[in-house]
């Protein structure tokens, strides 16, 4: 399996637009948010020209992430023959980043297709070849039914040898990580209190949104008694204003546990990176919707080629963010009020 990573949205939108254009046989595009824009309106001009020509095209999405997406622009999909799902569960969301090429090329990570949002940092993650493409068609497959998808011949595609795939993928040391709560299991929460777990020397979060459960403050603390060094990687400025005070409550809060470091910039990427031995990317943020109420998707990976270049990326925003201290970022005199309500809260997040 070969791979490649992308460090900003505006790099995985060219990518994703070069292999649509490619598609042979079907396109497969699972996303948040879908915004019909200058940036992205090539996108949908190929995604209509491919189904024209009798190409399986079909797009699962958010009904509150793309609220935005113009009625025209969803007319002009589905007269194109693109098959459009919305997923619509209360409180449940579908927060996933997905896009499937010919059942070969895969994408995975943290990008939406949304042009206002092209010149943030974010990762995301080309894959071809190889059985974790083909469990990235699986997990579509289940996301598409859960969405109300209808296509019977689609749905019933799934009758690969899934269980043989997904233990193989193991042993390449490279699987998915799907996180459906609407079922009643939190894969995320598992995962990450495990790895807290077994963590020996480091732990490195890089996210938009650093809004932690009590569970995991509780299992940072255990690894940082044991010696384990915890790094935060955090925007200083977000694109929901109501997250910066949070941001800066938190640090100030967590700052002998953990050492918060801030970006000058949008960094809309999710990563974990364990001891430089494993790494996971995809579309959850450390926050309780990604944790209980969203449909997330996510790649775990101990490939040490793998792991080298996440690790690269890391060190990179490392070396261009500011630590935190007391006079960084600028306090509000807003942030009291918003720690004494974090602190009052926290234990029953």
């Amino acid at each position: 399996m070969r791979y490649k990573f992308y460090t900003s949205s505006s790099q995985v939108l060219a990518a994703m637009l070069a292999e649509i254009k490619l598609a042979e046989e079907c396109i497969y595009l699972e996303t948040f948010n879908l915004h019909d824009d200058k940036s992205t309106r090539e996108i949908f001009d190929v995604l209509k020209q491919k189904s024209t020509r009798g190409l399986s095209v079909k797009i699962i999405l958010d009904r509150i992430g793309s609220f935005w997406l113009d009625s025209r622009s969803r007319v002009e999909l589905e007269r194109a023959g693109v098959e459009v799902v919305f997923f619509n569960r209360w409180f449940y969301r579908n927060h996933r980043k997905i896009l499937i090429i010919d059942k070969k090329i895969g994408f995975i990570g943290g990008v939406n297709i949304d042009g206002e949002n092209a010149s943030w940092i974010d990762l995301h993650l080309k894959l071809t070849g190889g059985m974790l493409v083909r469990s990235l068609v699986h997990s579509f497959i289940r996301a598409y039914r859960l969405g109300g998808g209808q296509d019977q011949a689609f749905l019933t595609s799934k009758k690969w040898h899934f269980f043989k795939t997904s233990s193989a993928l193991y042993k390449a040391k490279c699987w998915l990580i799907e996180h459906f709560p609407i079922r009643g299991r939190s894969v995320l929460k598992k995962y990450y209190k495990e790895k807290c777990a077994l963590a020996r020397r480091s732990i490195v979060f890089a996210t938009p949104y650093f809004v932690p459960h009590q569970w995991l403050i509780d299992s940072l603390k255990k690894a940082a008694k044991r010696g384990v060094k915890i790094e935060v990687l955090i925007p200083s400025s977000t694109d929901i204003s109501i997250v910066n005070p949070v941001h800066r409550a938190y640090a100030r809060l967590l700052s002998g546990l953990i050492d918060f470091k801030f970006l000058s910039e949008m960094n809309h990427a999710k990563v974990l990176l364990v001891d430089d031995r494993e790494g996971l990317i995809g579309s959850n943020n450390i926050d309780a919707q990604s944790f209980d109420f969203n449909l997330e998707a996510s790649v775990g990976f101990q490939r040490k080629d793998m792991v080298g270049d996440l690790k690269k990326i890391l060190d990179y925003w490392k070396s261009i963010a500011k630590p935190f201290s007391n006079s960084y970022p600028k306090p509000h005199w807003y942030d009291w009020f918003v720690g004494f309500f974090i602190k009052l809260l926290q234990p029953i997040l």
